[in-house]
C-alpha cells in the first residue's frame, strides 16, 4: 500500500495547493477531469460539460507534478472540476490527498466502470486515453461514484493485514529453511515433527544438536538460529493479531456471527473490499471478490457455468475459507450443498454457489457497519 503525501516527501502539499481553487468564481460551469495513475507519471483528460475533450496533460507522479496539475486547470477555468481517479488507494494516494486539501471533489472510479469508454476509443491503448475513458465515466455515472478517499478505519487494518500476511509468509519460508537443513542431518526426527512453529517444538529445537562434527555442528546451529526466528515472527504476529482484535471489538465486527470468519478473515474483508458502498450492489461486490461464476454453457450445456479466476484473489481467499468451515460445521450450509449436489451439481460448483451465497451475506453485513459505524465515516 503507498503511504499519504507525508510519504512521499510532500508534508507541505495540501496547504501549497489550497490556494489556486480558492480564488476562482465557484459559479463557474462544472467540469470533469478524469486521471490515469501509475507509478512515476499520471495522465490527466479535462472534458467539457458535453463531454467533448478540452485537453491531456501528462505529470509526474510527485508533488511538483501535483503543482502542475492545479496550475494547468486553473489555467483552463476549471478549479471547480469533479476529478475522477481509478486506483485511488495505490499509487493515486498521494495525489488523491493533494487534490482534496485543495478543496478539489475527488471520486473513485472502478476499472470495471471504464470498459465501455475504452471500447468506445478503439484498438491500442495509451495513458491519456485512460484518462478520457475515465472522465466519461465520471460525467455519465457521478451520483454512482463514492468518494476517493477511503476511512482511515480501512487504511488501518489494511496496513495491518498486510504486515500480518508478510511476516506469515517470513514464518513459512523460515519453516522451510528449517526443516530442509534438519532433514540432511536427522530425517527420521525431522519427519516425525509435524508443527516445528510450535512453542513446545521450538524451545527444543532452540537447544539442538547433532553431533561433534563439522557439518553437524553448522546444521545445528543454524537449526537453533531459524528456530529463534520463528519465535520471534510468532510473537510478531501475536502482537499484530492482539492490534486487529482491539480495532474490531472498538469499532465492530461486521461478520463476527458468521461462523467461519474470525478476526483474521473479518480485517482481510475489510481491508480489501474497503466501503463496500462503493459497489452498485451485492453482485458487483461478487464479481469483485471473484466469486461470481462465468457463464460457458452453449446447446445442450446451456445454463452451465464456470470458476471465474479473475477478481481480488485475498477476498476470494476469506470466503473459501469461511465457506469449508460451514461445510464441515454448519447445518444450513450442510443442507444448501446437499441441494445443489441434488441438482446436479458437482461438490466444487455445489462449494462455489456457497462462496456465491457467502459474498451476499458478507456484502449485506459489511454495508450494514459501514452506515452505523463512525469510523467509517471520517474520511482521510
Amino acid at each position: 500500500m503507498i503511504g499519504d503525501s507525508r510519504r512521499c516527501g510532500c508534508t507541505d502539499t495540501e496547504a501549497s495547493l489550497a490556494g489556486p481553487a480558492s480564488i476562482l468564481d465557484p459559479d463557474q460551469e462544472v467540469i470533469e477531469v478524469g486521471i490515469d495513475c501509475h507509478k512515476h507519471r499520471h495522465a490527466a483528460a479535462l472534458l467539457d460539460a458535453r463531454g467533448g475533450l478540452i485537453d491531456t496533460l501528462l505529470f509526474a507522479n510527485r508533488p511538483d507534478g501535483y503543482r502542475e496539475l492545479i496550475a494547468w486547470l486553473v489555467e483552463r477555468d476549471a478549479a471547480a472540476a469533479i476529478v475522477g481517479i481509478e486506483n485511488p488507494a495505490g499509487f493515486g494516494r498521494p495525489l488523491t490527498t493533494a487534490l482534496a486539501g485543495a478543496g478539489f471533489e475527488v471520486l473513485n472510479v472502478p476499472a470495471w466502470r471504464t470498459h465501455r469508454d475504452r471500447r468506445r476509443l478503439g484498438p491500442g491503448k495509451t495513458d491519456p486515453g485512460d484518462a478520457d475513458a475515465i472522465a466519461q465515466v465520471v460525467l455519465r455515472c457521478r451520483a454512482e461514484l463514492g468518494p476517493a478517499l477511503e476511512p482511515e478505519l480501512v487504511r488501518a487494518l489494511g496496513l495491518l493485514e498486510l504486515q500480518r500476511h508478510r511476516l506469515v509468509r517470513d514464518r513459512t519460508q523460515a519453516i522451510q529453511r528449517l526443516r530442509s537443513t534438519w532433514q540432511q542431518v536427522d530425517p527420521v526426527a525431522e519427519a516425525q515433527t509435524l508443527r516445528c512453529e510450535r512453542q513446545r517444538e521450538l524451545r527444543k529445537l532452540k537447544r539442538i544438536r547433532f553431533g561433534d562434527g563439522l557439518a553437524d555442528t553448522i546444521a545445528a546451529s543454524i537449526v537453533r538460529e531459524l528456530a529463534r526466528d520463528i519465535d520471534a515472527l510468532n510473537q510478531r504476529i501475536a502482537e499484530l493479531d492482539a492490534q486487529i482484535a482491539a480495532l474490531l471489538e472498538e469499532h465492530g465486527n461486521p461478520v463476527a456471527d458468521l461462523l467461519g470468519a474470525g478476526n483474521q478473515i473479518a480485517a482481510s474483508l475489510i481491508a480489501h473490499a474497503g466501503d463496500v458502498r462503493r459497489f452498485r450492489d451485492a453482485a458487483a461486490f461478487a464479481r469483485f471478490c471473484g466469486a461470481a461464476p462465468i457463464p460457458c454453457g452453449s446447446g445442450q450445456t446451456s445454463g452451465r457455468h464456470r470458476l471465474h479466476r479473475g477478481g481480488n484473489r485475498q477476498l476470494n481467499a476469506a470466503l473459501y475459507r469461511i465457506a469449508i468451515v460451514q461445510q464441515r460445521h454448519h447445518p444450513p450450509a450442510k443442507a444448501f450443498l446437499a441441494r445443489k449436489i441434488a441438482e446436479g451439481k458437482t461438490p466444487r460448483e455445489a462449494r462455489r454457489a456457497l462462496k456465491r451465497h457467502l459474498a451476499n451475506v458478507t456484502y449485506r453485513r459489511l454495508h450494514d457497519w459501514a452506515e452505523t459505524c463512525p469510523a467509517m465515516n471520517d474520511l482521510t
